[in-house]
């Protein structure tokens, strides 16, 4: 209520000072037009710029039907004023919603969403009509995220009566006081045009129910609601630092802050694995928190959990994860902070996402893997039965940070194997960041900080941006894009029971998909070699003798990981290969006789043949 009291008083005050001006001078442009095109353009333009001008519309509709005529009048009058409610819609949607969320807080906003969910329509056909409010409302209608879909429908039949209304006197008395000529057409048209839609609705139900009535013999056993369609808006930030927890750095705390929640409830779980390897961690995070009384409050002391594939194992951790939850009261106003690797991430995010049906989690990736691939999406989940990430659900982190000062304490093969993405999506979709990758494939190697930077920065960007515009960020379709190499990557863990690196198995079937798409004529002979070459000269992994195991009938085992593949997604089988260096391509079918020789090929290029 208060939003919208501030928004009327900032509209009222130039209509209430500049009004008669701006009526004397609009009447000497009119007069000064020099032909109906020019009067069409100004005409439009004034209603469409009406939401942040005090424009005299209601002069301008009568106008436009003295001089253009009733019919292209109105036309010309509805475009205007249609345009003008997405102009004032756009302001609300992206300038105003950021202020108001601080203003009224995220449970206000999303209270006046609801509300104008209910009493939207009815509220914005009565106010159409009306001075100042008419604008003020589509500004309210945009910031409290009001369906655009239904706010299209709804201000365009209210401007349509009040166009119609204005410019039917337009030549008959431009100075009459049409103002309850206005309402009453905002008002009797929508309500015709609904009464319209509700009739042809029941008569088409009607007849549909006679036909399968008379089909049948019997009435239908049930009848069902189609739901409108309705969109969710998932966004969060993914920020690069150093020393996250050092009480001079207030990314965590303005993060928290930003959500308008007040003093944030924390519960932190930290990798057993990262505490070991920085035992002064869990006494940082509480000096840190100290330091923030305003921002955080823990709700007990960090608890460390089980790392790597442990805790991914079945369901084995998630009772114990489920209960620090309920022990801790962390309810959905409450934050889970991961610390640790990508397990430990996909697992407490799944515990997260599944707890109250989702709370809000804040991921702190501490590898290089989870850094720029893993930590910034939006999947979570754990192991079964053999299967890797069988249960699990995606449910976006409200934050994810990465501290660059917990690489320095990871293992060499652990660091080297997480740059085995950022190879992966430079593969698929940016061919300079390739380029870039093989000049500094040295420093990489040495872990130079600048170069080691850039690479995690680069690699998490361009994650993010198949995410949030490949169209499909919870994988509804068949397509698992950024997953170019992991069919058989995903089956050699399973083989090795993780003694490969989650890493070291992607640069593995990076080669032998690449080789793969050499072979089947997609990608030139020396762009396959130009690939195995960077991940030799990183240190990754080419080969390893898992790609010969047999199963029980004598076949390789591996080639399992396609069926394997296409079972986690269902629909038919898609897998990513090179077009070229840069460039994906989706195949839907791959010939187990040409991976064969792939495979030879990484064999004998190992062997020095």
């Amino acid at each position: 209520m208060l939003l919208f009291v501030l928004l009327v008083f900032a509209l009222i005050l130039p209509f209430a000072l500049l009004e008669a001006q701006i009526e004397r001078l609009s009447v000497r442009i009119i007069d000064a037009a020099p032909g109906a095109p020019q009067l069409t353009a100004m005409i439009v333009g004034a209603l469409a710029l009406d939401v942040i001008l005090p424009v005299p519309s209601s002069l301008v509709n009568t106008v436009a039907g003295a001089t253009l005529g009733f019919a292209i009048g109105t036309l010309v009058c509805w475009i205007g004023m249609t345009l003008g409610c997405l102009f004032g819609y756009w302001i609300g949607s992206t300038g105003g919603t950021a202020l108001i969320r601080r203003f009224l807080g995220e449970r206000e906003l999303q209270r006046a969403a609801r509300l104008a969910g209910r009493l939207g329509g009815p509220t914005l056909v009565v106010m159409r009509a009306v001075p100042v409010l008419a604008e003020a409302s589509a500004i309210a209608a945009g910031a409290a995220r009001y369906p655009i879909a239904r706010f299209l429908a709804v201000t365009c039949t209210a401007n349509l009566g009040i166009v119609m209304a204005y410019a039917g006197i337009g030549a008959y008395a431009w100075s009459a006081n049409s103002f309850p000529l206005a309402v009453a057409g905002a008002i009797v048209i929508p309500i015709l045009a609904y009464a319209t839609l509700r009739a042809s609705a029941y008569w088409t139900g009607v007849r549909g129910a006679t036909a399968v009535v008379a089909e049948t013999g019997t009435p239908t056993a049930g009848a069902y609601v189609d739901t409108p369609e309705f969109t969710i808006a998932y966004r969060y930030p993914v920020a690069f630092t150093r020393g996250l927890f050092d009480p001079a750095n207030t990314t965590l705390a303005d993060i928290l802050a930003a959500d308008g929640t007040g003093v944030a409830k924390c519960l932190f779980l930290l990798d057993g694995g990262v505490v070991r390897s920085n035992p002064e961690l869990p006494g940082g995070i509480e000096a840190y928190c100290a330091a923030h009384p305003t921002a955080l409050q823990l709700l007990d002391a960090p608890r460390p959990v089980p790392g790597g594939e442990a805790i991914k194992r079945g369901f084995d951790q998630l009772p114990e994860l489920y209960r620090l939850l309920l022990r801790n009261g962390v309810d959905r106003h409450a934050y889970v902070i991961a610390v640790g690797g990508g397990a430990v991430l996909d697992a407490v995010g799944f515990a997260a996402a599944t707890a109250h049906r989702g709370i809000r989690h804040i991921r702190v990736p501490t590898t290089v893997l989870s850094q720029n691939d893993s930590g910034v999406g939006v999947k979570n989940a754990v192991n079964f039965d053999g299967v890797k990430n069988y249960a699990g659900a995606f449910a976006p982190p409200r934050a994810v940070l990465n501290d660059f000062d917990f690489l320095n304490t990871l293992p060499r093969r652990e660091r080297v194997a997480g740059i085995a993405e950022a190879v992966k999506v430079a593969l698929i979709r940016d061919r300079s960041f390739f380029r870039w990758l093989e000049g500094n494939g040295g420093a990489l190697a040495g872990f130079a900080p600048q170069a080691e930077e850039y690479m995690v920065r680069r690699s998490a960007e361009l994650h993010i941006d198949q995410i949030v515009k490949g169209g499909d960020p919870f994988e509804t379709g068949s397509a698992r894009p950024l997953d170019f190499g992991h069919w058989s990557a995903h089956k050699l863990e399973a083989i090795t029971d993780h003694a490969l690196r989650h890493g070291e198995a992607v640069a593995i079937g990076i080669a032998l998909d690449a080789r793969y798409s050499v072979l089947a004529g997609l990608l030139p002979e020396g762009e396959g070699v130009r690939i195995v070459d960077l991940l030799d000269r990183i240190g990754l992994p080419t080969w390893h003798p898992a790609l010969e195991q047999r199963t029980a009938d004598g076949g390789h085992a591996v080639l399992g990981g396609l069926r394997e593949f296409q079972e986690h997604l269902g629909g038919e089988l898609t897998i990513t290969l090179l077009r070229e260096i840069g460039v994906g391509i989706e195949v839907h079918e791959m010939d187990d006789a040409l991976v064969l020789q792939a495979m030879h090929w990484l064999r004998e290029r190992r062997r020095g043949g």
